[in-house]
C-alpha cells in the first residue's frame, strides 16, 4: 500500500479493520485525451467541461465532490500538509484512475473520498451526503452503505472461509444469516469463485483473495468501489484478470470505480486519469466521450 502520510482511521462499520498509511474500466476510445491545468500546471480544474464543483449534473448526485479540501498531520511537532487544496467531481458510473508518486497525497485523497479519515479543512460529500454534518456513527454508516472498498493487501479474515469474509459486510448492517449466505454466494460467483465458497485465504491464489476482496466489496451493493493499488501483489495475468472484473463491473452494472495507482499502464485502462503531486491535483485528463 501507498504510504502518503500516517495512520488513518480504521474501517468501523465495515469488513476491513484496516488502518492506511494515509498519506491505489473500460478502456477509453480513440480520441486523445482532454487534460485541464492551471496555468501554474498545479491544481486542475473540471469547470470547463462540467460547471463548478459544487453544481450537480442535471439531477445525478455525484459520488464524490471535494471542494478545497485539505489534510494536515501532526509529526513529532511538525506539520505536514498532505493535501493542500483539491477540488473535483467524480460522477456515478465513472471510471477513473488516481495516479503520483509516492508521498504525493494520493492515498490520503483516496481515504477521505472513502471515509476513512475525515478532511482538515473544505468540503467532501459523498453521495451527496456532507461528510461534516456525520458523527462517527454516520460516517462509519455511509462508509458501509455507499462505498466497496478492494485493497493491496486484500484484507480477508484468514480463519474464516471465502463465503464468510464476502458476508461480512452484511453483518453490520443487520441482514438476516440466510439472506447473507445468499448474497455472498451470488457476488462470489459474478467474481468467477463459486467453486472456492468454503475455502479459506490459505488455500487460495492470491488472484483469487483479491477476488474474493472485490465480491467483498460488492455484497451490499454500493455506488461505488475504492481499490487502492489492487493489482500491487499480484503477477501481471492475475493482475489483468483484476483489471478486468473491475471494467465489467463499471460497464455492466455501471459502479464507479476510483483507483490509486503508480502503474501507469493500470491507469491507463482508465476513461480518467487524475495526476496528483505534492498534495494538489496536478493534471486531470480524460480519454474518451
Amino acid at each position: 500500500m501507498t504510504t502518503d502520510g500516517p495512520e488513518a482511521r480504521d474501517t468501523a462499520g465495515g469488513p476491513e479493520a484496516h488502518r492506511t498509511a494515509g498519506g491505489t474500466e473500460t478502456p477509453g476510445t480513440a480520441g486523445g485525451p482532454e487534460a485541464h491545468r492551471t496555468a501554474d500546471g498545479a491544481q486542475a480544474s473540471e469547470t470547463e467541461a462540467s460547471g463548478s464543483v459544487g453544481e450537480t449534473a442535471g439531477a445525478r448526485v455525484a459520488a464524490f465532490e471535494a471542494v478545497d479540501l485539505t489534510r494536515s498531520y501532526r509529526l513529532e511537532g511538525v506539520s505536514v500538509d498532505a493535501l493542500r487544496g483539491v477540488s473535483l467531481r467524480i460522477d456515478q458510473g465513472e471510471f477513473v484512475a488516481i495516479l503520483g508518486p509516492s508521498g504525493s497525497g494520493k492515498s490520503t485523497l483516496m481515504h477521505l473520498l472513502g471515509c476513512l479519515d475525515r478532511p482538515t479543512s473544505g468540503t467532501l460529500r459523498v453521495n451527496g451526503t456532507d461528510v461534516a454534518t456525520l458523527d462517527d456513527a454516520g460516517l462509519a454508516e455511509l462508509r458501509n452503505q455507499a462505498v466497496g472498498f478492494v485493497f493491496q493487501s486484500f484484507h480477508l479474515l484468514g480463519r474464516t472461509s471465502a463465503l464468510e469474509n464476502v458476508a461480512l459486510p452484511l453483518v453490520y448492517r443487520g441482514v438476516g444469516r440466510s439472506e447473507r449466505r445468499e448474497r455472498a454466494r451470488r457476488a462470489l460467483s459474478a467474481v468467477g469463485l463459486a467453486h472456492r465458497l468454503d475455502h479459506r485465504p490459505s488455500q487460495m491464489s492470491g488472484g483469487e483473495q483479491q477476488r474474493v476482496a472485490i465480491a467483498r466489496a460488492l455484497v451490499g451493493d454500493p455506488k461505488v468501489v475504492l481499490a487502492d493499488e489492487p493489482t500491487g501483489n499480484l503477477d501481471s495475468r492475475n493482475g489483468q484478470e483484476v483489471m478486468g472484473i473491475l471494467a465489467e463491473l463499471n460497464a455492466v452494472r455501471g459502479v464507479a470505480v476510483v483507483l490509486v495507482t503508480h502503474e501507469r499502464e493500470v491507469a491507463d485502462l482508465a476513461r480518467r486519469r487524475i495526476h496528483v503531486r505534492d498534495g494538489l491535483v496536478e493534471l486531470d485528463e480524460r480519454s474518451g466521450p
